[in-house]
């Protein structure tokens, strides 16, 4: 076989010819053996055995395979351990300048399979699995703090199922990205003096390393919440149990109910509510909201008492002594004034008030007792004018300051108005000590609502601070109105005259006092009449939710009992025909 070839052999005379002297080209056939391929100058390669440099001056295994030690040219990196064809394979070392090392297996170069590794700067420690450098796997990893991961990682990341132990708190369950994702259960530590954790246990979802979706919280006092949960609070619908008692199930938003209580109700038709001495009477209490609905929880602690009216003792008084060492402080009210606790029970008294039957029975009583003893004092009040008309001027002075005494209703001869003012025979003015009654016990709400039934005020307790300021500012008060110009000597007789008049006109007065002293001896078992407060308040404890709701205040009139009805006796009817018949017949027989 042959082939053509152009041959120069002068390639350079040539070009540096003219065109008149180069000569023809000239062209023939070659054979195959005068054919010669131009030289071809090549560097040889030399075949790389390990990852060191030529300049290396370390201890290194003969062909790169075997146990050996090399330090990298940036001074950054040391390896010890076996070598395979010039690369870190099997067991070995990798030290960093900054104290960080990793101890295990390398494969083809690589930190790849199982070892341990140590990190300087966050003083962490893992032993676990490795990928090409990285955590990846099963593996352990070890805080300063004493905390512990035991799980999964990807990338050196967190990642699945992981078991997580820290000084305050232990979680297992899913991982994404070093935050808990999925379904896990979180143990809080007890409460600490720092109260930076407190006995809590959730289990349920995570999403981004808080507590989104649902789950159970079991909170370490006792209450537990079984729902929806939004960025670390409640939210949407769950059932929550907390250890006041209160139950709580329906929408939350934000970690709140969606209908949150916020004050009290009562539950009456008129402003003030009239009550009776003796007589029960039911209170009923709603739990309501800002837009006054009836929020439906359960278990609320409602606590119902009363309260009258405080008066502040006057200086020196022996109340006013007294006053530092009760406990009760006074509390305020919407109705301008402060109150003092006032007891308040659910016992049933003993009997009805009295009727108006037996007030007149005893004021009729009280009448005649009255007109007798009138009589006996105008005999008595002539003895002594004749007696003592002609005696000094002392005596008639004794008697005009006597006859004084009677027109205030005292007589300290032993006769006179005096007796009128006593209480009747068939009232009883020594009465036993009584205890007082048990208080009215607290309600648990059922639907937001609280009922109480056959509710008493009851007798005021011995010293009761009101009213011993109210008897003392009255008897000021008498005391200082009490004044009377003298009676002169010509006109005694005149007034001696005039005293069973006198004594009439007074009558109603003194029938005043004598209702005043009956009252007084019913208020041995019932409350005084007057004006008090009920007082309605949230005593949940502890707090639901760290809230205590707003009272509630009712004005009371309190009343002597509705006289009972008294049904007239039917007689019979006045016949005057009959009568006088009869007389005519009388008169008949008289003239026979």
């Amino acid at each position: 076989m042959t082939s053509v070839l152009a041959l120069y052999r002068d390639h350079d005379a040539l070009i540096n010819m003219s065109s008149n002297q180069q000569p023809t080209l000239i062209i023939r056939r070659l054979s195959v053996d005068e054919y010669v391929l131009p030289k071809i100058h090549t560097k040889k390669i030399k075949r790389v055995n390990s990852e060191r440099k030529p300049f290396s001056i370390n201890p290194f295994p003969k062909l790169g395979t075997g146990h050996g030690v090399y330090v990298f040219e940036n001074q950054y990196f040391k390896y010890e351990g076996e070598w395979v064809k010039g690369k870190k394979h099997g067991f070995g070392k990798l030290l960093l300048k900054d104290g960080t090392y990793y101890e295990g297996q390398f494969n083809q170069g690589e930190i790849t399979g199982t070892g341990f590794k140590f990190f300087s700067e966050t003083k962490c420690k893992y032993k676990g699995q490795f990928l090409k450098g990285e955590m990846h796997g099963r593996g352990i990893m070890e805080f300063p703090d004493s905390s512990e991961y035991e799980g999964n990682f990807v990338h050196n990341r967190k990642n699945g199922y992981g078991v997580m132990r820290t000084p305050l708190t232990q979680y297992d369950g899913g991982y994404q990205g070093n935050m808990r994702h999925g379904e896990g259960r979180m143990v809080y530590a007890p409460m600490r003096y720092d109260k930076t954790s407190n006995g809590d246990r959730y289990e349920g979802y995570w999403v981004a390393d808080k507590r989104h979706g649902p789950g159970v919280l079991h909170c370490a006092d006792g209450s537990i919440f079984d729902g929806n949960f939004d960025n670390d609070e409640f939210h949407g619908h769950g059932l929550y149990r907390h250890i006041s008692g209160v139950i709580y199930d329906g929408m939350w938003l934000k970690g709140f109910p969606a209908k949150m209580a916020s004050k009290l109700h009562i539950v009456v038709e008129n402003t003030p509510m009239v009550i009776r001495q003796g007589t029960p009477f039911t209170i009923t209490v709603q739990c309501l909201n800002d837009e006054n609905e009836v929020v439906g929880d359960e278990g609320r602690e409602i606590q119902i008492t009363a309260g009258f009216k405080y008066y502040q003792p006057s200086k020196g008084s022996a109340l006013f002594d007294m006053i530092e060492d009760v406990e009760d402080k006074p509390i305020d009210t919407p109705f301008g004034y402060q109150v003092v606790h006032y007891p308040l029970t659910n016992q049933e008294q003993e009997n009805d008030g009295p009727s108006e039957e037996d007030e007149e029975q005893e004021l009729s009583q009280s009448q005649t007792q009255l007109d007798l003893k009138e009589d006996e004092d105008e005999n008595q009040n002539n003895k002594e004018e004749e007696t003592k008309e002609g005696e000094d001027g002392e005596k008639l002075t004794e008697n005009e300051k006597q006859d004084e005494e009677k027109d205030d209703g005292v007589d300290n001869s032993g006769g006179g108005v005096e007796e009128a003012d006593e209480i009747p025979n068939n009232t009883t003015t020594e009465t036993e000590s009584v205890p007082l009654p048990p208080p009215v016990p607290n309600c648990r709400s059922e639907e937001g609502v609280c009922v109480w039934s056959d509710v008493y005020l009851a007798p005021a307790p011995p010293m009761y601070r009101p009213f011993v300021a109210m008897e003392e500012a009255e008897n000021d008060k008498k005391s200082s109105s009490r004044g009377k110009p003298a009676i002169n000597k010509d006109d005694r007789r005149s007034s001696i005259g005039l005293q069973r008049v006198v004594t009439v006109a007074k009558l109603p007065s003194i029938l005043d006092k004598m209702r005043r002293q009956k009252e007084k001896a019913l208020e041995e078992k019932y409350a005084k009449t007057g004006e008090y407060v009920l007082m309605v308040h949230d005593v949940t404890n502890p707090p639901f939710l760290g809230r205590t709701i707003e009272p509630a205040f009712l004005l009371l009139k309190l009343k002597r009992p509705e006289a009972k009805k008294r049904t007239k006796k039917e007689g019979k009817k006045w016949d005057t025909s009959q009568h006088i018949r009869r007389s005519m017949v009388a008169t008949e027989g008289s003239e026979d």
